[in-house]
């Protein structure tokens, strides 16, 4: 090195080695006994686990627990247990376990830290512990996975020792450049990186290993962070094997906000108090920016300045300071007391209780801040008796919390709108804590509200009494614990529409276990207790008992759109609708279903639960159309989603059996090939077409029969089968008509009545065209009709074939027997077919309506010049041609003026030109 670069003011540090060391042993030494805590506040079975965790991973032994495979990545730097902890595993696992240092390959493993509350007030019993594993960066994947199953491994054996053990493995030259691992349950992924390190920083203890490089880089070369560490390095101040680098904190991007607060308001979900405290910590230190000092450097400072104990620098603690001199120089007194109450749940300690002989110093430590706070001993017995909270005061909390999240992310949104900076977490890791905000947290109507995550463990009611409150559109369902039939509005737990909608509010909000016993006040409305609880049992083996978006088995659910996995229907509840059928039950119904009452209940993939209900005469089709929008999302899933129903007041499951067919039928009509098909249904209001039209389910609603053949004349825009409901006119002309007709093709129906006959139509699209005719002969009848429509065909430029059927009765039954077109032809007598060579000629006037000119043999009659009397005219004439009078048709049509026609239209102009005609015909 020059004398010139030695006099450089970037090596101008007044850096020393005794400097270093005494920096290093106050950390280390602060370190020491926040691990001694942490041993202390486990149970004496759980420390086995603090003390050999670090002989665990440096050695793999068949007997010891977590050992997969003797070529597992194993051995840590500057680690060598000592005859404690050999002593300990020999007494407590394996006496036949021997160590020998001389046998253990090259270190694989820089550090072990333990990360989360360790060794703070807020370490207790039942707390968590994340447990960082850093690993050379040169380990290949084959190996990483083995380090995996490994730590796995050790965590099963920790839960048998009833703790709870989260293994991340971490390489820290990865961490530096910003490579995470993804998004999962408890890893948060890109969605902060320089926060992350700042709780890293302040609160992980080193459990064995490399300590981290940024112990020895003081408060006031944060910002020259990447030098300070380079010229450490180059001078000899720490060997190439002594420390591990994680990278500094002085510059947090103003982009890490935003996605830090979803990441926080997705563990708010399950832990809302201790999200609270993490994400009100982050919106200060956004006012803050670009001036953010970090806890960590307040933590590093206090180090600097000379030797600190635990309870000075105690993480939590620190937080909570922080958070009181944020909210107090704002006013905010209101969210300063939520954050107290928040900080209290997370330690743990019921202060209004005897106290326990583990760790005393956490007591301590909050009865010091309890006095600052001047809580009196009345709210102690509030908090404390948490576990007994019942739903009221659950609610009550929830709200304080929904509302301390909302207002901070607002917060944060325009932080990041004002700062001008896209949020720092991939794209695809925010979609997925959106999906699960979204699931948690969004309020839609008849969507059922989670209000107990996270905040008492246990609001069960041994009693709930259901009853109705109001008349006709007004009534609403009510639970209460009283047993009074007068409910007082505070009485009320919670109020719906519907019974169902009630009962799975009740459900997911922990009001019934097991043992509740589920009561109806008086018989409201029909409904009986039986009633009640066959509808809660059925619901009970359904509903999830958890919020999806908080549970860690249900994460990769969120990765996709959701998807419909549930349709519960309760059929009639309250209605006794077959009772009053009598004896002969739906025979004598004049609906294919007698449903006057549906309550619907949907479970998604992300666990959300919403209720419907639908009343009336059409209720059924509402349910249709339920069905139809649950399909349509369920075909971006992979599975069909479960379809159930019970019907109530059923006794002999006749209405149950009539409609198990239902969600095959309306599957065959709306969702299997070919598409675009009509559904007939009859109800007690008439009979409905249902059909599809932009995902939407559209009703056609005809009185009677011959309306119903109207309406199937409607024209389609492309071919349209029909289907008809097993229970919808089942002897009918109509449903052999349906069964026959099953290609797009033109299909020519006739019944003989006497001297006359009926005439189906059923054209290439699927519309039915209706009319009659006179009749003396097959061949009369149908040869004409078929001339005309082989031309009207030929306009079309379509090869649809012609198919030709007699319909038949007999013993109430119709069956369609086909007939041969050529056969016709040949037996036909020619003499009696009647050709008058009459077309009309379709066009649009001046204004656009659609008139016709008229053409017979070689006269040419124009609307343009008789207008309305046009048909007069041409009647005239035919009677001067015709020796007798006789029922004229018009042998051929041209629509050629207008787009493309089906065959449908051809026969309703035909058939109202000829009525016309033929009324002229007879006036004269």
């Amino acid at each position: 090195m020059t004398e010139n670069s030695t006099n450089h003011p970037l090596f101008d540090r007044g850096i020393s080695h005794a400097g270093l060391k005494q920096v290093r042993d106050r950390f280390h030494n602060l370190n020491r006994e926040r691990l001694m805590r942490t041993r202390t506040a486990l149970l004496p079975r759980q420390q086995i686990f603090l003390d050999l965790l670090p002989l665990l991973i440096h050695i793999n032994h068949p007997i010891l627990p977590g050992y997969k495979s003797a070529h597992t990545p194993c051995g840590i730097d500057s680690y060598t247990p000592d005859e404690l902890t050999l002593g300990r595993m020999r007494t407590n696992i394996a006496r036949s376990v021997q160590y020998r240092q001389d046998e253990q390959g090259p270190p694989q493993i820089h550090s072990i830290f333990l990360m989360g509350s360790c060794g703070t007030v807020a370490q207790a019993e039942d707390s968590d512990l994340d447990v960082w594993l850093c690993h050379r960066s040169d380990i290949d994947d084959l190996g990483l996975q083995r380090l995996y199953n490994k730590a796995g491994a050790i965590s099963d054996w920790a839960r048998s020792l009833g703790l709870d053990i989260h293994f991340f493995l971490m390489d820290s030259e990865q961490f530096r450049r910003g490579q995470r691992d993804r998004l999962s349950a408890e890893s948060a992924g890109t969605s902060q990186h320089y926060l992350l390190l700042d709780e890293f920083y302040r609160s992980a203890l080193l459990v064995a290993g490399r300590y981290p490089l940024w112990w020895l880089v003081p408060p006031s070369e944060e910002v020259n962070y990447r030098e300070y560490t380079s010229l450490l390095h180059a001078r000899g101040f720490v060997g190439p094997s002594e420390s591990i680098d994680f990278g500094g904190v002085s510059d947090i991007p103003a982009g890490e906000f935003i996605g830090a607060g979803v990441w926080q308001l997705y563990k708010a979900i399950s832990s809302p108090y201790k999200s609270a405290l993490k994400l009100l910590l982050t919106e200060a230190y956004a006012r803050d920016y670009p001036n953010v000092i970090p806890l960590c450097i307040d933590l590093k400072q206090a180090i600097y300045n000379g030797e600190v104990s635990a309870d000075d620098v105690d993480p939590y603690i620190m937080v909570y300071r922080r958070l009181a001199n944020y909210l107090n120089a704002r006013n905010e007194f209101d969210r300063l007391e939520l954050i107290r109450r928040a900080f209290y749940f997370k330690v743990g300690i019921r202060l209004s209780q005897t106290a326990s002989s583990v760790a005393p110093w956490r007591r301590t430590l909050l009865e010091s801040l309890i006095a600052e706070w001047q809580w009196p001993t009345e709210q102690l017995l509030n908090l404390d008796t948490r576990s007994r909270w019942k739903i009221r005061r659950v609610r009550e909390e929830h709200r304080f919390l929904v509302a301390e999240l909302t207002n901070s992310y607002r917060f944060l949104q325009d932080f990041a709108h004002q700062s001008n900076s896209p949020a720092l977490i991939k794209s695809q890791e925010m979609t997925l804590l959106g999906r699960k905000l979204f699931a948690a947290f969004e309020r839609k109507r008849n969507k059922v509200e989670w209000l107990n995550p996270g905040i008492a463990p246990d609001v069960s009611e041994e009693q709930l009494f259901f009853h109705t409150q109001g008349f006709g559109e007004q009534r609403r369902w009510a639970v209460s614990t009283s047993a009074r039939h007068d409910f007082e509005a505070d009485a009320i737990l919670q109020e719906n529409d519907h019974l169902s909608g009630l009962l799975c509010w009740c459900f997911c909000n922990g009001l019934i276990n097991d043992y509740t016993r589920l009561r109806i006040n008086g018989r409201q409305d029909g409904v009986s207790e039986n009633d009640l609880r066959k509808m809660a049992t059925h619901l009970s083996s359904h509903l999830p008992r958890k919020a999806f978006a908080a549970d860690p088995q249900k994460h990769e659910a969120f990765n996709r759109p959701k998807v419909p996995e549930a349709m519960l229907l309760y059929i009639n509840l309250g209605q006794g609708a077959l009772s009053a059928l009598g004896a002969a039950g739906l025979a004598r119904h004049n609906s294919s279903y007698s449903i006057s009452h549906i309550e619907i209940v949907f479970i998604n993939s992300w666990g959300e639960v919403s209720s419907h209900a639908f009343s009336g005469a059409e209720a059924i089709l509402d349910a249709f159309r339920a069905y139809q929008q649950l399909m349509l999302l369920a075909a971006r899933g992979s599975q069909q989603p479960l379809i159930d129903a019970i019907c109530f007041n059923d006794p002999e499951q006749k209405l149950r059996k009539r409609i198990r067919h239902l969600p095959r039928l309306l599957h065959r009509a709306f969702y299997a090939k070919p598409k675009n098909k009509r559904l007939i249904i009859k109800l007690g209001n008439g009979f409905h077409i249902l059909q599809t039209e932009n995902d939407e389910l559209r009703s056609i609603h005809a009185h009677g029969y011959s309306t119903l053949i109207q309406c199937l004349g409607r024209g389609q825009s492309s071919y349209s089968p029909l289907l008809i409901d097993r229970y919808c006119a089942p002897n009918s002309a109509l449903a052999s008509i349906v069964a026959t007709a099953n290609s797009p093709d033109c299909y020519i129906f006739f019944h003989r009545r006497d001297d006359f006959a009926d005439l189906f139509v059923r054209d290439e699209r699927g519309s039915l065209h209706y009319s009659t005719a006179a009749f003396a002969n097959v061949a009369q009848l149908l040869l004409p009709l078929l001339t005309f429509l082989q031309r009207c065909r030929q306009e079309q430029q379509s090869s649809h074939q012609f198919r030709l059927f007699e319909l038949h009765q007999q013993d109430n039954k119709w069956r369609s027997q086909a007939l041969d077109a050529n056969t016709l032809s040949d037996s036909a007598d020619m003499n009696t077919i009647h050709d008058t060579d009459l077309e009309a000629i379709g066009h649009p006037d001046e204004q656009g309506r659609l008139v016709f000119d008229m053409r017979y043999q070689d006269q040419v009659f124009l609307y343009a010049k008789t207008g309305p009397a046009l048909f007069d005219e041409v009647a005239s004439q035919l009677l001067l041609q015709e020796t007798q009078p006789t029922h004229y048709q018009l042998d051929a049509m041209d629509l050629s003026a207008l787009p493309p026609q089906q065959t449908s239209v051809y026969l309703r102009y035909k058939q109202h030109i000829e009525e016309m005609l033929n009324t002229s015909v007879l006036s004269q």
